[in-house]
């Protein structure tokens, strides 16, 4: 009997095993031969990621297998576990490790979704009465893996955070399997044919961005007037405003003759006031994944999965440290190490500069503010010339940008002066700022980066100095909301209690508002796969389906950030042993109940057809080809005619021959009767061709008909 240690996944497994030699390799397991760290050897093996998870409704009973309200609500006495399809034969090699262990060595991610993947393959591998340890450690770098397994902690320490995750977990699944079960059932009823898959996090950022939309829908632009002046001076000349904005013009005129100034009149006045200042600002926070993804978004257009996956190829390059942190904070040790290699990370990104500060600042360092995890800053790896040339394109765009971010702290602060002018004429103060560059600092590190450009240079000016000034009334109209891009839905989601009630407001603020680190970029692709979003050129859209669903959660729990941060501080209280799971998942059965009572009421009082026409309407891709009267729309995987009751057959395949047909595509061969040319066909050799129709003979229905191009 040997310990055996549980990893959460492969590559975080290959990595322990380069810190635990030597070792040889089995199918689903390494196995450890004797070393300092472990005298009589070890076994090593691993979860891929949720090895273990709750059961579907039928395997509780039967009747729960078919979607019917009649045999609703979903409510399990006790939660049952399965091992996740198609990973059987990964734990059943687990499981027979875990029977044979001396002990076990929880060595998942340490948090708490981490304690609830090793906790519940212990439990299903029915080994809980094992002596359990912990592996604590928020870096793979060989030397902190070697010093965590010499240092391990007491697994029971950590048990609360287990039940903490799986209470959500367990609460996730009922809200889920009975809001999803019953909003669809409902809204098939009304003639929708979609299925419908609602959650606590995915719905409520699915209804922000529909109030992003409906906010654009609904915006009328309205003007405003403000006060701006033409200032001569002896020695130039330059622009003021006053601090007045009002919605009438005759409101601004009213105000310029009270203080007795006269419209597009040059007149001498004074002026009142001039402040200097020199001001400076400190480099960016360190990041955490959720500040990465919308800057890399910025930059590159990345998706925030995308973002996450490339952190976490480099991660288990060992080239950069734990990717789903939301901690912008490191502590002294790792300071002192990314100190000393400060020249190589210069030489690694080719830009040098002289260090500034070579003492640790609050605004970066601070251990009293990490727990499970630190800042995401490059590893005391220094990869070779070589190595940086295997990076893919987005592997290096990304490593680069973690590397700058993490040097501007040892560089200069951005410098600059600031000058003020004022000039008042009775009680109206004009004024203007200027802005000149002193030191790029900092930012010298960004220099394709499109910074804040000099404000205009000011002359010279005393107070009290003679001018000429004439002011003018300037309309301006209100700008539309912007619509999100991709990489706006991660700080959305994390700054989302802004528009809350105060309480709420503050326990969102403190749990860093909805999902996490880790899931924030999975909620996103979950909208997109649920086809409730579509992303065109970086920019975000409320499809059809997802305006459906957001009409009709309007107004309920489902639709706010609310049920969130009343979940966020029971479960915390469950967390520190202060309440119950039992309280937890009672209070998640009334909420269910609840439901089953509002909600049907809220779908039988919508006036949904409206809403149904209408984006069948803004969804049309042209006439049908075959009946002439309805219009061909996307139908999710397909595209068809929306004359199907009236006895119209045609349907068009979204992907052909491995080429996606695009709705720009389809539209043209619509409008045209023919597409652009679509370049890599796959038949025996790749061809080129563009799309006509042709009728089939037997059904009278068009078919798409290949014209290749050479």
């Amino acid at each position: 009997m040997k310990p055996v240690i549980l990893a959460e996944k492969p590559p975080q497994a290959r990595t322990y095993a380069e810190a635990l030699t030597p070792n040889k390799s089995h199918k689903g397991y390494i196995e450890i031969f004797p070393n300092s760290i472990f005298p009589n050897g070890a076994y090593l093996t691993w979860a891929i990621g949720h090895l273990v998870g709750l059961a579907e409704p039928k395997d509780y009973d039967i009747k729960w297998e078919k979607w019917d309200i009649s045999t609703m609500p979903i409510k399990p006495k006790n939660f049952q576990y399965v091992v996740s399809k198609g990973k059987q034969e990964q734990f059943k090699i687990v499981k027979s490790l875990l029977k044979d262990a001396s002990e076990i060595i929880l060595a998942t991610d340490a948090d708490r979704e981490g304690e609830n993947i090793a906790r519940s393959i212990i439990k299903l591998a029915k080994v809980e009465n094992k002596p359990l340890k912990r592996l604590w450690i928020n870096s793979l770098a060989i030397p902190k893996i070697q010093q965590g397994f010499k240092e391990l902690k007491d697994a029971k320490d950590f048990y609360l955070s287990y039940i903490e995750a799986q209470t959500r977990q367990q609460g996730d699944w009922l809200v889920g399997m009975n809001a999803s079960r019953l909003y669809t059932l409902l809204l098939q009823s009304k003639g929708i044919k979609h299925s419908f898959s609602v959650g606590r996090v995915q719905t409520p950022t699915l209804y922000m961005i529909y109030e992003r939309e409906k906010e654009m829908e609904n915006f009328k632009p309205k003007s405003f007037y403000e006060l701006e002046g033409d200032v001569h001076h002896k020695k130039g000349q330059f622009k003021v405003k006053a601090n007045v904005k009002v919605d009438k013009k005759e409101d601004a005129i009213e105000i310029l003759t009270k203080n007795n100034i006269l419209l597009d009149s040059s007149f001498d006045t004074k002026v009142s006031n001039v402040e200097q200042s020199v001001e400076t600002e400190s480099s960016p926070r360190l990041y955490t994944l959720s500040s990465i993804q919308p800057k890399a978004n910025k930059l590159w257009k990345y998706s925030p999965s995308k973002v996450l996956e490339i952190v976490q190829q480099l991660y288990e390059k060992k080239l950069v440290t734990y990717p789903r942190t939301d901690t912008p904070y490191i502590t002294d040790e790792e300071f002192k190490y990314l100190l000393s290699h400060v020249e190589e990370y210069q030489r690694v990104i080719n830009q040098t500069f002289e260090i500034k500060n070579r003492e640790a600042q609050t605004r970066y360092v601070n251990s009293k503010k990490v727990q499970e995890h630190y800042a995401i800053i490059p590893t005391e790896k220094i990869p070779t010339e070589d190595e940086v040339n295997k990076l893919t394109s987005e592997e290096k765009n990304i490593y680069f940008e973690i590397v700058r971010n993490t040097l501007a702290m040892f560089h200069g602060k951005y410098e600059y002066s600031k000058t003020i002018i004022e000039i008042k004429n009775n009680g109206l103060v004009f004024m203007t700022t200027g802005k000149i560059e002193i030191s790029k600092g900092w930012k010298e590190l960004y220099p394709s980066d499109k910074h804040e450009k000099n404000e205009e240079s000011l002359p010279l000016v005393s107070v009290n100095d003679v001018v000429k000034l004439k002011v003018d009334i300037k309309e301006g109209k209100t700008k539309k909301p912007k619509r999100y891009t991709e990489g706006d839905l991660i700080p959305m989601m994390k700054n989302c209690g802004n528009k809350l009630d105060s309480e709420d407001q503050d326990i969102l603020k403190e749990s860093e508002g909805i999902g996490t680190e880790a899931t924030r970029a999975n909620i996103i692709e979950t909208l997109k796969k649920q086809e409730y979003i579509e992303v065109k050129k970086n920019l975000v859209y409320v499809t059809g389906k997802g305006t459906i669903l957001c009409d009709v959660v309007e107004g309920s729990l489902l639709s706010s950030p609310s049920m969130t941060a009343k979940w966020e501080t029971f479960l915390k209280q469950i967390g520190k042993g202060e309440r119950k799971q039992s309280s937890f998942l009672q209070g998640i059965e009334k909420l269910i109940d609840k439901m089953m009572e509002e909600i049907p009421m809220k779908i039988s009082s919508s006036n949904l057809q409206q809403t149904i026409e209408k984006q069948e309407t803004e969804n049309y891709l042209g006439k049908c080809p075959t009946c002439q009267k309805g219009n061909i729309i996307d139908k999710g995987k397909f595209y068809g005619c929306n004359g199907y009751k009236e006895g119209c057959k045609q349907t068009f395949p979204k992907t052909l021959l491995e080429k996606n047909i695009t709705e720009t595509q389809m539209k043209k061969l619509l409008s045209k009767g023919r597409t652009d040319t679509i370049k890599g066909f796959s038949g025996k050799k790749s061809f080129n061709s563009y799309l006509t129709l042709e009728v089939v003979k037997e059904t009278n229905i068009n078919k798409f008909k290949f014209n290749l191009v050479k």
